[in-house]
């Protein structure tokens, strides 16, 4: 009799599916997602549901809540209009909302506080939105962990989330939350879907990752889009994944599942709820999407979007993979010495030297200094070397192994020898990484060096430019620096300049602020970042800044994801102008102008 049951539910489960999606010459598939840790809103367009193509750009910015656009689910109501929802921050009381009629243009997100008045709420994550017809409302569901409810599920090895959900018919008015579903297990990412009047409800249970226990995919039915829910005795699937969304594609039924450890996204397909197949090998979906929804639109609207095309960048000026490019000038040529790039995890062993006469056309010096070689007290991660020339001598400060030193040359390009046999910053020395090191010498013959990830640290060093005291080591450390520190002078004002955000987030950009003093405090300017990545161009960061000699004209070096396919890992060496206010202000760089050849006075 229980199989009997079991089943009935299964083939009521197959016939509910094929009334979710259905496909016809009208109709094409929209795949939302984001990327990194929430750049914003991304979108996707395909006509079998299988084989995605990218439209470029994004869509919506994250300017609500923490700043993060995660998990997009977009809804399209019965007048037409699309509404969309996602996290905005990892601790947030409330979700992101904006509506569109087109998919391209957007209203401005707008911040629904839908759990600010529950007490104890520790997170709003992954909403969606379902059009109950009967009632004429909108229901808003999401997962929340609220302190001091369901005590007998709380665990040291992951969180207890339940399903909440508020009604509304306007976005703009709210019923106080409730619960939706409590299958008695932590559990998130729920996507509601309707049928004949019975609603099925997808849920991932929690992971307890210290143990490597993954929480599986679980379904459960219902009479009432607003419950109780029955949970089906067996999951969909066991491996470590998340961010279900089910849509019917031929005569089959995809579940699409963000494999998010492993950076991909997979497709699970069935015809009867019980045997899945897993066609991820059929499936090409964008490289880098995250945890979306996919629903069908009207083919018009496809086709529109994908007619939309953005300008192209200006194109790298160093060809391959390379970042943290430090940029300088000595006897009218310029040189750029970046972080060679290309290998998960930064693994590059040495350093190279480009110059050129114009900023444009470059030089390869090829490889000028090699760690376990030159360098014997590291042997890996050769990370954003700088550079400074004083007392008739180029002193070359690198970071390896999570350390900083200095070798020293007669030349640019070196050879280099390294004078003291160990770091001159030791890694564990100071709270922080002991990385990107840079060298900026004042007006007055004074050095002084920078460096860290997470901590900022500043000192002046003394006249051989590879010692400095360590009682005089600052901690100058401005809000939400990251990493990548730099410092110009102009007209008497100090500026550091640095990056925020990982470098792997598509957010990565520049700030800055300005002092009096190479040592500062520095005081972070109003108007940032300076730099940013927008449309195509995504993790502009880790920058260096030149100076035209005898002029005020400015040009700042930086990376970016590598274009088309680029990542935190494969990255690109740009340069643009950078220009500033009559008050001293620097002006936001445009990272689609690129560099036109610029010669020193002193080859003119």
């Amino acid at each position: 009799m229980k199989d009997k049951r079991l089943a009935a539910v299964f083939v009521w489960l197959f016939s509910a599916v094929c009334g979710f999606c259905s496909q016809d010459s009208e109709t094409m598939y929209l795949f939302t997602s984001f990327r990194g840790d929430g750049d914003g809103l991304h979108l996707a367009v395909s006509e079998n549901g299988l084989e995605w193509t990218e439209i470029e750009g994004v869509f919506v910015q994250p300017t609500v809540g923490s700043g993060l656009l995660r998990d997009p689910h977009i809804l399209r109501g019965p007048d037409g209009t699309f509404h969309l929802v996602w996290t905005t921050g990892w601790h947030d009381k409330g979700i992101g909302y904006a509506r569109s009629q087109d998919l391209k243009t957007w209203t401005p997100p707008r911040w629904l506080p839908l759990m600010e008045n529950t007490p104890g709420t520790r997170n709003c994550w992954a909403p969606e939105t379902f059009y109950d017809a009967k009632r004429g409302e909108f229901l808003i569901v999401w997962s929340s962990d609220v302190e001091g409810r369901f005590p007998e599920t709380v665990s040291p090895d992951r969180m207890n989330n339940r399903t909440y959900y508020v009604t509304t018919k306007d976005f703009q008015t709210f019923s106080e939350p409730k619960i939706l579903f409590d299958p008695g297990f932590d559990h998130i990412d729920a996507t509601l879907l309707e049928h004949q009047g019975r609603y099925v409800l997808t849920v991932k249970e929690g992971d307890m990752q210290q143990k490597g226990i993954w929480g599986p995919i679980h379904q459960a039915v219902a009479d009432d889009p607003r419950g109780p829910y029955k949970r089906l005795e067996k999951p969909v699937l066991t491996a470590r994944a998340e961010g279900p969304t089910l849509c019917r594609i031929g005569d089959a039924y995809v579940m699409y599942i963000d494999y998010y450890v492993h950076g991909r996204y997979g497709a699970l397909q069935t015809k009867d709820f019980q045997t899945w197949t897993d066609i991820s090998e059929r499936m090409k979906p964008v490289r880098g999407q995250r945890h979306g929804t996919v629903l069908p639109i009207p083919r018009a609207l496809g086709q529109a979007l994908l007619a939309v095309r953005l300008p192209l960048p200006p194109p790298p000026v160093l060809p391959g993979y390379h970042a943290d490019p430090h940029i300088a000038v000595f006897n009218g040529r310029y040189y750029l010495y970046p972080t060679t790039d290309g290998t998960e995890g930064w693994a590059a062993t040495s350093f190279s030297c480009m110059s050129s006469e114009d900023l444009v056309h470059w030089q390869n010096h090829g490889v000028i200094l090699r760690l376990g070689v030159d360098v014997r007290w590291a042997e890996r991660n050769a990370w954003a070397p700088a550079i400074a020339f004083k007392n008739g001598k180029y002193y070359f400060y690198i970071s390896a192994a999570q350390n900083i030193g200095v070798v020293t040359a007669d030349r640019p390009e070196g050879p280099y020898t390294d004078p003291l046999g160990k770091p001159l910053v030791p890694k564990g020395k100071y709270r922080g990484q002991a990385i990107d090191p840079m060298v900026f010498i004042d007006d007055d013959g004074a050095a002084y060096l920078y460096w860290g990830q997470g901590q900022c640290y500043a000192v002046k060093l003394n006249e051989d430019m590879i010692s400095f005291e360590e009682s005089a080591v600052q901690r100058i450390t401005p809000p939400n620096y990251n990493e990548g520190p730099f410092v110009i002078k102009r007209k008497g004002i100090y500026y550091l300049m640095w990056s925020e955000y990982d470098t792997r987030d598509p957010r990565y950009s520049v700030a800055y602020g300005t002092s009096d003093s190479p040592l500062g405090p520095f005081k972070k300017a109003a108007e940032n970042p300076i730099l940013q990545g927008r449309d195509l161009v995504k993790g502009a960061g880790h920058h260096s800044v030149v100076q035209v000699p005898g002029k005020d004209e400015w040009y700042i070096a930086y990376h970016r994801f590598a274009i088309p396919d680029g990542s935190g890992y494969k990255r690109e060496t740009c340069i643009s102008p950078m220009r500033f206010n009559p008050d001293g202000t620097i002006q936001k760089v445009d990272v689609y102008e690129g560099v036109r050849p610029v010669r020193t006075r002193l080859q003119d």
